[in-house]
Formats: structure tokens, C-alpha cells, sequence
């Protein structure tokens, strides 16, 4: 039975997941609370998946009260 790790991960770290390398920089970005980003993930011209950050500039983000309609509008 494997035991679980538990790691401290610095910003300037490389992660290697699965063979696949990943800035920390990139998992700090992605936990950031106060940045609204969409994050895809691509495979680079290499092979190798290259996280992708889109911005409230390039994404239409709704939250719940923009769904909420009224009865006149169903």
C-alpha cells in the first residue's frame, strides 16, 4: 500500500507529473482567488501540453443572478 506525500511546492519549483513538466509559477496563477482566468490546456508544436490563460478581456463570465429570469421572461 502506498502512503501519501504531502509536499511544499515553491513558486520556482518544476513539478513532474506523469513524465509532463509543470512551472509551480503556473499552479499559483491558477490559485489565485482574486484573478478571474479560464485555463485550457494545449499541445505545443513539441507535443508537450502547454497550459493557456484567458482573461475577462477574451471570456464572458456569467454568474448565477445573470441567469436568474423573471416570469415575464420565461
Amino acid at each position: 500500500m502506498s502512503t501519501r506525500r504531502r509536499l511544499a511546492v515553491q513558486k520556482s519549483d518544476i513539478l513532474v507529473f506523469n513524465g509532463m513538466e509543470l512551472d509551480a509559477s503556473i499552479l499559483d496563477e491558477m490559485f489565485t482567488a482574486d484573478k478571474r482566468l479560464l485555463w485550457a490546456f494545449i499541445k505545443n508544436a513539441d507535443g508537450d501540453t502547454q497550459p493557456i490563460s484567458y482573461t475577462e478581456e477574451r471570456v464572458i463570465w456569467l454568474t448565477d443572478d445573470d441567469l436568474v429570469r423573471s416570469k415575464s421572461e420565461v
